[in-house]
């Protein structure tokens, strides 16, 4: 009797949660919060009661570093790889897409039986296979792009009542948009508690990127201090971000599951304003020691000791972590760039001692090659040095990186410079491939494309890209410039491509526009339209060019397409003057049956 009751409850516990014994994880992750952007790190100005308790009750990782910018960090932390070896070098240009084929944090903690949500920003590909619930994800409501307002997000989109994407569908929310993610965030986490599901949530708020909106109760006490607005808007978000992290973890107190519940708390770069910066020498983009170190503090009240741990780790190292904590396998095959921390978390054992971590900043334009930049905005970091290009720092004697120290140590740059060079050979070959959205596809019949991933065109001369139109501001810009003739008549080349994948033969719809379509009428009507010229689509080596009524808000263009590989470039003409190209900042491809002889364009003189 005894061994049948143990087997009937082992049987029941199983079927209540499938994952005897599984923590669950929550991931917060903040935008542009630098190492001295937090109270208990001795900022001046902005307190943080509700973060700083909670660093107080946790291991507390002193040296930690993630990349430079906001996509590079996020690929390294979903797969625990350098950001370069999937592919994502940049945050615009096409060149923030996360590789298909490179497990993820959350496809290896389903893996286990876990439930997996996103909450606020993904950053690393708007289409298939790139969005978040191609990647992992089961439930996914986040803004476009790496902020509210940027190119791919919904136009016109504002930091208060925004219109978000639930799961596939733009919906509208009410609120204040931190407050919002943290919200529903709590909600579905609270939901996962009662029905004794083991999660995993990554709450990645968009603030405090720029453009700096704090609610205006969060950034008084700042103007009253005499702060300037930018500055008192930045703390005013950091604020409101410690309220609503504070609320988080009294609901995960409540709902019964906090002992066995990991929560981590980290940003994404150095300090996008740097006001204050804990001594430390750069910021947000760059490659040494106040553009890369962040705060990090993990909690889990069942099994780590709060305690503060000085030596070096990365981001890279949370996957595999994670992944033996909630007894996920990783496969086989699997090789990356982290560490698996636990044992050394768990203060079994040291952390690893003999390591490197490498930082590129890899913000090059759009014309260059990669190799033109394997040596620009670099560095490597040991646990006692940091070398940037030509200079060594003892970081043990010189945190503030103010003295050069190359020369002193041949045998440490020699180290340094031989784990650089093997670093860069292993990623170098993935920088040469872009990462291609799939169109054609059943998993997203539509695939809607902007300006903000435009690679640079094949043999057009632009001097300008998507580094001018990445978000709806400068695109706002553009067209009201191109309503006044002499800046008109200045105004050079803009476009690019985009690369992509037809997953299958057959005829494609394409529907050009300089405004998306739930642009208001009146909007599209004074910014939107065309004049008479041409449009041009080039499927690599072939060109359509159909006429373009003056007037026009959207051209579409009908066109075969063999399956595979493809860059697409698709401008105006007759828009700027000189004959320069001006690229359809917004478009639309669509697969619409098979093969067809004749192209057939369409041309809508109205908005839609």
């Amino acid at each position: 009797m005894v061994k049948r009751g143990w087997f009937l409850l082992a049987a029941t516990m199983l079927l209540m949660g499938g994952a005897l014994g599984k923590p669950n994880v929550i991931l917060v992750l903040t935008d542009d919060q630098g190492y001295g952007d937090l109270g208990a790190n001795g900022n001046p100005v902005l307190k943080t009661p509700g973060i700083d308790a909670f660093r107080d009750s946790a291991v507390r990782l002193e040296h930690f570093f993630v990349s430079p910018t906001c996509s590079p960090t996020r690929a390294a932390l979903m797969t625990g790889k350098h950001e370069f070896a999937v592919g994502v070098s940049h945050t615009i240009m096409g060149r923030s897409l996360l590789a298909p084929g490179a497990p993820t944090l959350p496809e290896v903690l389903r893996s286990a039986g876990y439930a997996t949500a996103i909450f606020g920003k993904w950053h690393l590909g708007e289409n298939y296979p790139c969005r978040p619930q191609d990647r992992g994800f089961q439930e996914v409501l986040i803004h476009g792009g790496g902020g509210i307002g940027q190119t791919p997000d919904r136009w016109g989109n504002q930091y208060n009542s925004p219109v978000l994407q639930h799961n596939g569908t733009w919906q509208p929310y009410s609120g204040y948009c931190t407050d919002i993610f943290f919200r529903e965030a709590t909600s579905w986490m609270a939901l996962q508690a009662k029905a004794k599901q083991p999660f995993f949530l990554f709450l990645a708020t968009n603030a405090a990127h720029a453009p700096y909106v704090a609610k205006p109760e969060d950034a008084k006490p700042f103007l009253d201090a005499g702060l300037e607005p930018n500055l008192a808007n930045f703390y005013g978000m950091l604020a409101n971000i410690d309220a609503n992290f504070g609320t988080l973890l009294a609901s995960l107190e409540a709902s019964g599951v906090a002992r066995d519940t990991i929560v981590i708390f980290l940003s994404d770069n150095g300090s996008a304003m740097g006001a204050f910066n804990a001594g430390m020498l750069g910021k947000k983009g760059s490659p040494h020691e106040g553009g890369v170190r962040v705060p990090c503090f993990i909690r889990w009240p069942a099994k780590l000791e709060p305690r503060s741990v000085n030596d070096i780790a990365a981001h890279v190292d949370l996957l595999p972590t994670l992944a033996a904590w909630c007894g996920a396998t990783l496969p086989d095959n699997w090789t990356g760039d982290g560490v698996d921390l636990g044992s050394a978390l768990l203060a079994k054992q040291p952390l690893p001692q003999e390591r490197v971590v490498v930082t590129h900043s890899g913000r090059w334009p759009a014309t260059d090659s990669p190799v033109q930049h394997r040596f620009r905005n670099y560095s490597v970091r040991d646990q006692q040095f940091r070398m940037v290009g030509l200079n060594l720092f003892d970081l043990n004697a010189d945190p503030a990186e103010e003295h050069n120290v190359f020369d002193q140590h041949p045998d440490v740059v020699a180290r340094l410079t031989t784990a650089y060079g093997t670093w860069w050979e292993r990623v170098a070959p993935v920088l040469q491939q872009p990462v291609r959205y799939i169109i054609g596809s059943e998993h997203q019949p539509v695939t809607s494309l902007t300006a903000h991933d435009w690679w640079a065109p094949r043999n057009i001369e632009a001097p300008m890209g998507a580094d001018a139109v990445w978000n709806q501001p400068q695109i706002k810009q553009v067209l009201e410039d191109l309503a006044i003739p002499a800046k008109r008549d200045a105004h050079p080349a803009l476009t690019g491509r985009w690369w992509l994948l037809a997953d299958r033969d057959g005829h494609y719809k394409v529907t050009l526009r300089m405004l998306p379509a739930e642009a208001s009428a009146e909007e599209i009507k004074q910014l939107g339209r065309l004049r008479q010229g041409k449009a041009h689509i080039r499927v690599n080596r072939e060109e359509v060019i159909v006429d373009v009524i003056a007037g026009a808000s959207a051209v579409t263009i009908g066109i075969d397409v063999d399956a595979g590989p493809l860059d697409l470039e698709a401008y105006f003409d007759g828009q700027l003057a000189g004959g320069n190209p001006l690229g359809a900042f917004f478009a639309t491809v669509e697969w619409v049956g098979e093969r067809k002889r004749n192209i057939h364009p369409e041309i809508r003189p109205n908005a839609e």
